[in-house]
């Protein structure tokens, strides 16, 4: 078969049968026509013929344009479902994606998000919705401000000002903090104020002030957060092991890496340091809202 064909019976697959979403089609459709290229310039053009080397070929090719090994397992996780269908579906006799691995991953101590991966992933919840909306922002905010998740279902109405463009959270030891916003979060605050009544299912409403809600009224939990980012991460076809604390990782490392020095971003992840902070000098709010704006990604 044809490898256009057989990929566009493939994304019909997704669509109809298994109720994809659009996103998950759409990075499906974007490494399965990465394959066809390849495959056309290696001039092959029926999918049987494209056994097992020739897919490990394709994916070295792409490491050889720099894709991080995250993209990569994407990739690799896109090939064994296209060619489990076309197995499934009679088109080839043998499913050579089967034998694919999975690339190792680097030994860290915490995972960081590439940060094309990341931005797709929190274009993901659905706006149009009271829920999606909330997911929109735990998401941004989490990456925008690199707060714990346990300082984001603690969050009350009261500790946010947009007048000030500041949220205050409390931490560990019930120690707290005020954080700075840029004004994307700024304004999905303001968006997702007027649809937070509305998060609830019906028949049930808020219980109290907490600014997340679940679906009963009250206060979302932390086990829930790690839910709702384990279905997003589902959804962009990124590793499930990384967690709601990576966005906090993948915060402090995009600004060391844009610029913003130590002290700066221990004081926004309200750190101690090794010996104290009291050794550290105090950064005030202007100093940390202008340090901000200038480095991390979603400031502007």
């Amino acid at each position: 078969m044809n490898i256009d064909r057989a990929v566009a019976d493939f994304i019909l697959y997704l669509r109809n049968e298994k109720n994809a979403s659009e996103h998950t089609i759409k990075a499906y459709s974007g490494d399965l026509s990465e394959l066809a290229d390849y495959l056309d310039a290696e001039k092959i053009s029926d999918i049987e013929s494209a056994d097992f080397y020739i897919l490990r070929g394709f994916i070295a090719s792409q490491f050889d344009k720099g894709i991080s090994k995250s993209t990569a397992e994407r990739k690799v996780s896109t090939l064994k479902s296209f060619y489990k269908y076309l197995h499934k579906k009679s088109v080839i006799e043998d499913n050579y994606a089967r034998m694919l691995k999975f690339p190792k991953k680097e030994k860290k101590s915490f995972n960081v998000f590439n940060i094309d991966d990341l931005l797709n992933l929190l274009e993901l919840p659905d706006k149009t919705e009271p829920a999606g909306m909330r997911d929109a922002l735990l998401l941004e905010l989490m990456y925008g401000t690199g707060v714990r998740v346990s300082e984001l279902t603690g969050l009350n109405l009261s500790d946010i000002d947009l007048r000030g463009m500041r949220i205050r959270v409390r931490g560990k030891g019930k120690k707290e903090r005020v954080i700075p916003l840029g004004d994307i979060l700024g304004d999905l605050i303001t968006a997702y104020m007027r649809v937070r009544a509305d998060v609830p299912a019906e028949g049930h409403y808020p219980k109290d002030d907490a600014v997340f809600l679940n679906k009963y009224g009250g206060r979302l939990t932390e086990r829930s957060v790690g839910r709702m980012v384990e279905k997003y991460l589902k959804a962009a076809g990124l590793p499930v092991d990384f967690s709601p604390h990576s966005f906090r990782h993948s915060f402090a490392t995009h600004l060391l890496e844009g610029g913003a020095d130590l002290r700066t971003i221990q004081e926004l992840l309200g750190h101690e340091s090794l010996s104290t902070t009291q050794k550290y000098t105090h950064l005030n709010l202007s100093d940390l809202l202008r340090i901000y704006d200038q480095t991390h990604p979603k400031a502007k």
